[in-house]
């Protein structure tokens, strides 16, 4: 098994209340998430919410000025 080697153009953190999260952002729009337990970063499956999202569930999204959504 190889190993692929991925360049991040950007690392952001987040705080959880366990721990601490890095996850990486390549320059092609990619999001990884580093695991600790392997010592590895693992690709992040993103998608998009569609137009009529008050069907989705979200919750702790931040936008601008620190606006928070949650619905549901």
């Amino acid at each position: 098994m190889a190993i692929e080697t991925v360049s991040f153009a950007q690392i952001a953190t987040a705080a959880t209340p366990k721990a601490a999260v890095l996850y990486g952002l390549t320059a092609g729009g990619a999001v990884y998430e580093y695991k600790y337990s392997r010592e590895v970063w693992v690709p992040v499956q993103m998608r998009a919410l569609p137009e009529n999202g008050s069907h989705e569930n979200v919750i702790g999204l931040r936008g601008p000025g620190n606006f928070s959504s949650t619905e549901g």
